[in-house]
Formats: structure tokens, sequence, C-alpha cells
């Protein structure tokens, strides 16, 4: 299991590059696989990320987030 501070940098993560109208909707646990959930403002839009580590799955999150995103700019 990770360090607290470590899932807590990592959840910070996504919230970070959540896009525009997007929310984390939760982090969810299926045997051996963390399950992260993020919702936008459609009723399809949705991403998740996966991992065996609750951190990991926030990081695959963060990572498919920032790509549905796209570049930000000042």
């Amino acid at each position: 299991m990770a360090p607290l501070g470590a899932l807590s940098q990592a959840w910070t993560s996504v919230e970070a590059s959540l896009p525009h109208g997007w929310q984390v909707a939760g982090l969810y646990r299926f045997q051996d696989v963390w399950i992260a959930l993020s919702e936008g403002p459609e009723f399809d839009d949705y991403l998740s990320g996966s991992g065996h580590f609750a951190e990991q799955a926030l990081r695959n999150l963060g990572h498919r987030l920032r790509e549905r995103r796209g570049p930000v700019t000042g």
C-alpha cells in the first residue's frame, strides 16, 4: 500500500488535471484492481484509470484527463 501522502498527492494531481466541467467520481476496488473514475458534464463523458494500487489508478486517470483536456495556455 502506498503511503497516505502519495495517495493524497495523486488525488490532488487528478483534480488539477480535470477539464472544465469534469469531476472525480470516485476510487473503487474490485478484488486486486483499483479503478479511478471521472465524469464530465455530458451523460456519456467519463474516463477511468486502473492499477493494482490506488495511487497507480489515480495517476493513470490523471494522464488520460490531461490528454482529454489538451494543452493549457495562460
